[in-house]
């Protein structure tokens, strides 16, 4: 994962991001400094370059990149990677846009900046097109992760619904490989 070529993060701005390099000594805190402001004038700098992408890479350049869509040609269903970072760019982008405030139990919190930002994107998209898109409807559905408490459940020996199991799968302590090899060879092997 840290080894790939330079790209809005470079080799060493990896390393240090997930804690394989760390700045020790009496310099320690400006490089600690530097690496942070870096890091952030290179994204800064890269979400400005979408502009240009968007505007002047060639259709086949995208396709050679992401596939065809709508077609069994799609590179991001056969790259895992590649779908996984698509998958984590909206959502680094939709998370540091505010759309967590859509995500919370208080129905009278204002539209955060992802809504805008979507809405336009979709309008962008329409017009590159030909064609209006006359509406984009957000509709996030929010159930709060009694995590803990389900935990707790798992720890004593209860029984867990199959929205309980998702909630847990859906957490970051479980490795979802595991659990579908054990699927399949539950399902499978019987």
């Amino acid at each position: 994962m840290t080894g790939r070529k330079n790209a809005m993060l470079t080799t060493e701005d990896r390393r240090w991001l997930t804690g394989e390099k760390s700045y020790e000594g009496e310099h320690a805190k400006q490089q600690r400094y530097q690496r942070r402001r870096d890091i952030r004038e290179r994204v800064y700098n890269s979400l400005l370059d979408f502009t240009i992408l968007f505007e002047y890479l060639e259709a086949d350049e995208r396709e050679k990149l992401f596939g065809t869509a709508g077609t069994k040609q799609t590179t991001l269903t056969d790259d895992r990677k590649l779908s996984n970072g698509v998958r984590d760019a909206f959502a680094f982008l939709l998370y540091s846009t505010g759309i967590d405030a859509r995500l919370g139990t208080d129905a009278n919190r204002p539209s955060p900046v992802a809504d805008q930002l979507l809405t336009e994107a979709f309008h962008r998209v329409g017009r590159r097109e030909s064609v209006l898109v006359q509406n984009v409807d957000i509709d996030i559905d929010v159930v709060e992760l009694p995590r803990e408490s389900l935990l707790e459940d798992l720890a004593a020996g209860n029984e867990l619904s199959s929205h309980e199991l998702k909630i847990l799968l859906e957490s970051e302590d479980v490795d979802t490989r595991e659990v579908q090899e054990h699927i399949r060879r539950q399902v499978l092997d019987e």
